[in-house]
């Protein structure tokens, strides 16, 4: 009996010592490239915009500093693959982001993350702002969804002509529902700086989730990005250009 006991003690100390050296890593999970990004936080969210297809919500009060929306849509998308292009084209992604004037390559040290200076287009007599942005792109490996996570970061001296953004930092994700139809999401935690009105900056942040995904919706099946695979990530079945469903029908015949 006291062997048992014995042996019953040093396998609890094992198991307890497991424990202790197994709980950093659980406690911090997959590590997230872009650490202090939304990644599905609990918030209350409040329908403010339901038209046209386009759905946007808020999670902050009216007289907040930080501003958090988010918008969503169903897009008919002819071809997955195109995803990576269109967002590698950063003219014609600042054509379809309502009051961006422009985007422009700062640094790609990979093919799945970049940094981009992004400058506003703000009705006057709002002063335009600019922001440095780190964006990565992940794909989950079991929906296929594609997900551009982005935060600001500091990286040049401010410029005279923009109020510099304080904080920035969303995602837009695109998930695929059945070939040819996706689902758009943009969220973005936002302090907009400087001197805004607060009834003036939630009209504005209500307007560019909405006219933003309105606006990809009519240019989201352009021909130049028709077929383009830059191999950033796996296409869903059933979706032009999947490879394994390609390899199947070669192999059957």
């Amino acid at each position: 009996m006291q062997r048992i006991i014995r042996r019953l003690a040093a396998f609890n100390i094992t198991l307890f010592m497991s424990c202790i050296l197994l709980l950093p890593s659980l406690s911090m999970g997959a590590p997230s490239a872009l650490a202090g990004t939304p990644q599905a936080e609990a918030r209350d969210w409040v329908l403010i915009t339901d038209k046209d297809g386009v759905k946007v919500y808020r999670a902050h009060t009216d007289d907040s500093p930080i501003k958090t929306f988010r918008g969503e849509t169903d897009v008919s998308l002819e071809d997955f693959r195109s995803i990576g292009a269109i967002m590698d084209d950063y003219d014609f992604v600042s054509s379809w982001l309502h009051m961006v004037s422009e985007i422009e390559g700062f640094k790609r040290p990979s093919p799945h993350r970049r940094e981009v200076w992004l400058t506003t287009r703000l009705p006057w007599p709002v002063a335009d702002r600019d922001v440095v942005l780190e964006v990565l792109m992940e794909q989950d490996p079991e929906t296929y969804t594609v997900r551009m996570p982005f935060r600001q970061v500091v990286r040049i001296p401010d410029k005279d002509k923009y109020v510099r953004v304080p904080r920035m930092d969303g995602y837009l994700e695109f998930a695929p529902i059945e070939p040819g139809r996706i689902h758009l999401t943009i969220e973005v935690i936002l302090d907009p700086g400087g001197r805004l009105p607060a009834w003036l900056a939630n009209l504005i942040l209500r307007d560019i989730p909405y006219f933003s995904l309105k606006s990809f919706r009519n240019v989201a099946n352009t021909e130049r990005y028709q077929g383009v695979d830059l191999g950033y990530f796996d296409v869903p079945p059933g979706w032009p250009g999947n490879n394994n469903e390609m390899s199947a029908v070669a192999a059957a015949k």
